[in-house]
């Protein structure tokens, strides 16, 4: 579409559906327009924030925010800072030949003023979750109000836990979070470091906490970069649960040990029970996680490489926070006896009174 017969000057219409669609456009005020922002996908929207590099261009997102895992929520929360955001409630229009309160008091009646459909379709709202996402927005913001983490510290039993994620890529992060009680007391992410650094790391909050080796406990992901590292916690002694992602879960309900442990992260996030630091990015990873029933009845998380596909960068600080909140520990971990030339390692399931 060409305006005023400047070829220079238009409309150029863009199918939202191909990231390459969104390439090759680099006009010095190029103004892009996304309607129904929501539905656009992630790596279109990178793709347009690549192009407009020049001051003078312009991007505008539009819709009704009918869901949380997109570009457009990003944009109103983890990203909020980099946007001028404006939300538009239907409750303060007045009546006209265009609109009528009257469809706002149908809604409310059919659904509900708290719902998630009135909060879209009439206060312009996200919805606080998405009906396949483990934990909801509303319970993460809850549980990581200040007031909530003495009572959550002070939960009773009072456990002494740390939860370690390992990088499996550059791009990833590996992540300590330091657990006592019920509440997220320290936590620390690193790019780009080794292992047994971040190891010799989590032995040192160990140590500035003044925590003894027989009352704290790790569980450290042992798959991938994880499994090489394993051993420097029998050699000093720790307790150490090694956490298998698909290692089989406690519960029958539950296809694997990561969807139990990310369950149990919510129950108490529904209860109020705990308490988590307000990272964005960690509300962001942890409210984004879906779940799927397979053919057998189970429930399972999506694996990390699913929700990457899905736009996501790798959820590392939600897979640490969440193993650091695994209560499922004293029957599944392992504790280093004393003796011998080298480590020894036996189930806590068939040593339950040593590890008490």
């Amino acid at each position: 579409v060409e305006i005023a017969g400047r070829a220079d000057w238009g409309v150029k219409l863009v199918t939202a559906n191909k990231e390459e669609n969104a390439q090759g456009y680099h006009d010095p005020s190029l103004t892009v327009i996304c309607e129904e922002a929501s539905g656009v996908p992630r790596d279109i929207i990178t793709q347009f924030k690549g192009t407009l590099k020049n001051p003078n261009s312009l991007f505008l997102q539009i819709g009704n925010p009918t869901q949380r895992d997109c570009s457009f929520f990003d944009c109103f929360n983890t990203q909020r800072g980099e946007w001028e955001c404006l939300t538009f409630n239907s409750e303060e229009i007045p009546d006209s030949e265009w609109f009528s309160q009257r469809t706002n008091y149908k809604l409310a009646e059919e659904f509900g003023r708290d719902s998630d459909v009135y909060r879209i379709r009439v206060l312009g709202e996200f919805p606080f979750t998405d009906p396949n996402c483990v934990i909801g927005i509303e319970d993460l913001e809850r549980i990581s109000q200040k007031h909530l983490l003495y009572p959550a510290i002070l939960a009773a039993p009072v456990r002494k836990q740390f939860g370690i994620d390992f990088a499996r890529y550059g791009g990833d992060e590996s992540t300590i979070f330091r657990r006592s009680g019920n509440a997220i007391v320290e936590w620390e992410h690193f790019a780009h470091v080794d292992p047994t650094q971040v190891v010799d790391r989590a032995f040192l909050m160990q140590s500035q906490a003044a925590w003894t080796d027989a009352e704290t406990w790790y569980v450290g992901d042992a798959g991938g970069m994880g499994q090489g590292i394993m051993h420097r916690f029998y050699q000093a002694h720790k307790k150490i649960m090694e956490f298998h992602n698909g290692s089989t879960a406690m519960q029958r309900d539950y296809e694997n040990k990561i969807t139990e442990a990310w369950f149990g992260m919510a129950r108490l996030a529904k209860a109020r029970t705990c308490y988590i630091p307000p990272d964005g990015t960690l509300l962001q990873q942890l409210s984004t996680r879906q779940y799927f029933t397979t053919k057998r009845g189970k429930i399972v998380l999506e694996s990390k490489d699913e929700y990457m596909k899905r736009g996501n960068p790798s959820p590392d600080r939600a897979d640490g926070c969440v193993m650091a909140m695994y209560d499922q520990v004293t029957a599944n971990g392992q504790v280093t006896l004393t003796g011998g030339d080298y480590e020894k390692v036996a189930s806590s399931t068939r040593m339950r009174s040593l590890v008490r």
